[in-house]
């Protein structure tokens, strides 16, 4: 999986923006956003970009988790009324 893919993943759901990508590099946001282009304005991922991807993904696995306990807890109630 290449840095566009991984990110573009990650920024599937409302819950991670690119904003958050960024600051996890301590970087700008266009800056995150000119190494997911392609072309001659594109820049390099930062340098050692998978595991903090990695870190990011397992922490939006885990909120995602939580909300699906939540979405459950919900439905169970729901449907005992």
């Amino acid at each position: 999986m290449d840095f566009k893919a991984a990110t573009t993943v990650l920024t599937s759901a409302p819950s991670m923006t690119l904003a958050d990508v960024a600051q996890a590099f301590g970087k700008e946001m266009h800056t995150i956003a000119r190494a997911r282009m392609e072309g001659a304005n594109a820049r390099r991922p930062p340098a050692n970009w998978p595991p903090i991807v990695a870190q990011l993904a397992r922490g939006h696995a885990a909120a995602l988790r939580k909300y699906i306990k939540e979405l459950e807890r919900l439905a169970d109630t729901l449907e005992r009324r």
